[in-house]
């Protein structure tokens, strides 16, 4: 009887002893979230200066920094399509001082093309929130018989040759959606990739390429001096910005593309410090001010939960890695 009342008393302190501990590790959750931030943050984006993303991140940084009274200090890491950046985030400790502004291109895409290095990256990485998205737009020359998407199709039908599409590079979101349109579509395309936009437009308006899928603030210079001309946006909304624009899904269903931006953390960063970062993030997108130069970019503001986002990332992985793998794409073609 002695023995049994012996182990009752220790199996009782053990399990007071882990409920202490589970207590104190929901404190010290909570009191971490309380103190954070304390010291400046660094939010890595992972591609060169003057893109949308650089821009987009900038903005959010010093929203960031109004609201959670430290400085957010942007720091460009590029290479290996933002993989370097993305790597150098999962890395570092989990505790809200260094995140990562991710486009989707870093976790539906990467990982089908450049295997486990970046598969990994993703996985050491968790969602924080959703900052923003930009439909894809089909541009053609000015000059072109076609005048929406459902004329672009009809043209690259009749054509004996395939269509030429110009995009930033192998492997985009850009590219991808040419891809798709030439599956869904049944019609033969050639990808042309460009290492930098300025080329790519002016091909188009010299009519060394039949289209361009690109980002409607990317094209807006030379639409507005009538050298070139939208005929399609890959959205299954109306693209509120400029709502004349055709749909591509009304005449090719499942043809949507939105270029996603976000906002991620390294694995494990406890859900408070999560949930005060989603919340900051929330008052950004609800400013004016942030809102008019997201405008500027192209970009319409979304928000929302953790949860959504992470809804959201596997809807785009899947889609992604299923044109990747239904087109045989490489990353050298």
């Amino acid at each position: 009887m002695k023995l049994n009342s012996a182990r009752f008393a220790i199996g009782t302190l053990m399990r007071g002893a882990a409920l202490a501990a589970c207590a104190c590790g929901i404190v010290s959750g909570a009191a971490a979230a309380d103190a954070y931030p304390a010291r400046p943050i660094t939010l890595v984006v992972p591609f060169a200066g003057g893109g949308s993303a650089d821009i987009l991140g900038r903005v959010l940084a010093n929203s960031l920094t109004e609201t959670l009274k430290q400085p957010v200090v942007v720091d460009n890491r590029t290479g290996a399509g933002g993989l370097v950046g993305t790597s150098l985030v999962a890395k570092a400790p989990a505790d809200g001082y260094t995140l990562l502004l991710a486009t989707d291109s870093l976790y539906a895409i990467n990982p089908a093309l450049y295997g486990k290095k970046a598969e990994d990256a993703v996985a050491a990485l968790t969602p924080v929130a959703h900052l923003a998205e930009a439909p894809l737009v089909i541009a053609v020359n000015s000059a072109s018989p076609a005048n929406d998407f459902a004329g672009l199709l009809k043209q690259a039908k009749a054509s004996s040759a395939p269509l030429s599409f110009g995009t930033p590079g192998v492997g985009t979101d850009h590219h991808l959606l040419g891809e798709l349109i030439a599956k869904s579509g049944q019609v033969r395309l050639n990808h042309v990739p460009y290492r930098g936009a300025g080329a790519a437009l002016g091909d188009l308006a010299g009519g060394q390429i039949d289209m361009l899928i690109t980002l409607v603030s990317t094209a807006q210079p030379m639409v507005a001096a009538g050298k070139i001309k939208l005929v399609g946006v890959a959205s299954t909304k109306v693209y509120e910005a400029q709502p004349q624009i055709p749909r591509m899904g009304q005449t090719l269903p499942g043809t949507d593309m939105l270029v996603s931006y976000s906002l991620m953390a390294p694995k494990s960063t406890p859900a408070p410090i999560v949930a005060r970062l989603n919340e900051a993030v929330g008052i950004a997108l609800r400013n004016s001010s942030v809102g008019s130069k997201l405008a500027e970019l192209g970009l319409t503001p979304t928000g929302g939960t953790v949860t959504d986002f992470a809804k959201r990332m596997q809807a785009e992985r899947q889609q992604r890695e299923g044109i990747i793998r239904d087109a045989d794409v490489k990353l050298v073609e």
